[in-house]
């Protein structure tokens, strides 16, 4: 993980490298006070200053480079001496058809969106189940509205509810959960 940084040229012809965000995990302050400290001992040659112009737009940080220095070898070297550059270690292990397997970054990528697909097909099939259930009890709904006054005849007219269902099922064509 690199810092994000650019190299900008002054009007006097010097160079200056301008950090404007920094790899996770890293402090600001403990960054430029190390950069000031290589400057100093002279680890890195060709810093003359070591600036942070952070405010409420957003972090800066300014490197200063000699006139005779190359501002992207300084920059090589920062990223080498420096928090500027960060590695992190993974061990890239997941459950593949019941057993762990240590995965390259493409193959993580392959199973997840597989799984994804997996998740959004089971979702959709679910959905799509609930809806084809509140189609199917409309439909009887609607049957019920277009003859409501025969229903409710047959519903008056029968000793209980039991034998109301069985007539309106055999009348009307609807099914036990319409």
């Amino acid at each position: 993980v690199r810092a994000k940084t650019e190299i900008e040229t002054e009007k006097n012809g010097r160079e200056r490298i301008v950090v404007t965000e920094l790899p996770y995990l890293v402090n600001k302050a403990e960054l430029v006070k190390k950069i000031a400290d290589l400057a100093r001992e002279k680890t890195i040659d060709g810093i003359t200053g070591v600036r942070d112009e952070s405010d409420q737009t957003g972090m800066r940080i300014t490197i200063d480079i000699r006139r005779d220095a190359s501002a992207s070898v300084v920059l090589n070297n920062l990223f080498k001496e420096t928090q500027m550059q960060a590695n992190f270690g993974m061990n890239m292990v997941a459950i593949v058809n019941g057993a762990p397997h240590f995965l390259t970054l493409k193959q993580m990528l392959e199973y997840y969106l597989h799984h994804q697909e997996d998740v959004i097909t089971r979702r959709t099939k679910f959905e799509l189940k609930k809806a084809e259930a509140r189609a199917h009890i409309l439909a009887g709904l609607r049957i019920a509205l277009d003859h409501i006054d025969e229903i409710i005849k047959i519903i008056r007219g029968s000793q209980n509810s039991d034998i109301a269902k069985a007539q309106l099922i055999q009348n009307f064509g609807l099914d036990d959960r319409q």
